[in-house]
């Protein structure tokens, strides 16, 4: 099915600027919420490290404002919006969860489809389509998954066939 699935946090503002954090840094900024909720409310400026994400109190305007630096990008938000972002957590641990079972079952489905293709030797596009529709209940999961990776499926057959 390809490269294995990840999933990327994106902090973005009504500039069109954004900041990427991959998996283990998001993780990391989560876990220490309570350390920059904490920081957030503090009244001196200053400054926090989340591995590469830099977390700085800044004045502008003579009000206390959220500096996020990661490499050469910053963003600059209310204190109140990054409280706001770990109401947020269970929402995104949540969704990860489901795309990690939908990426499981996905991942099954593709294997029983190229087992059931190679132990009955289909290698015909239309006789494969035929083949599993008449086997799967057309949900659609399976009929997206039918049709997104039936190449790849008479392809690899016939590789392993004449390998």
């Amino acid at each position: 099915m390809g490269p294995v699935s990840f999933v990327e946090i994106v902090i973005g503002d009504n500039q069109g600027n954004s900041i990427i954090l991959p998996r283990a840094m998001s993780q990391a900024f989560i876990e220490r919420h309570a350390d920059i909720e904490r920081f957030v409310h503090s009244i001196a400026p200053s400054s926090l490290s989340v591995q590469d994400l830099v977390v700085e109190i800044i004045k502008m305007r003579d009000v206390n404002v959220v500096k996020l630096t990661l490499r050469e990008t910053c963003l600059y938000m209310k204190s109140s919006t990054m409280l706001f972002m770990f109401k947020l957590k269970h929402c995104v641990e949540n969704v990860y969860s489901e795309l990690c079972q939908y990426t499981h079952i996905v991942n099954e489905k593709f294997k029983c489809f190229v087992t059931l293709l190679g132990e009955n030797c289909i290698m015909d596009k239309c006789d494969a389509v035929d083949f599993l529709l008449k086997i799967y209940k057309k949900s659609n999961i399976e009929c997206e998954l039918i049709v997104y990776a039936l190449d790849n499926i008479i392809t690899m057959k016939k590789c392993t066939f004449y390998c």
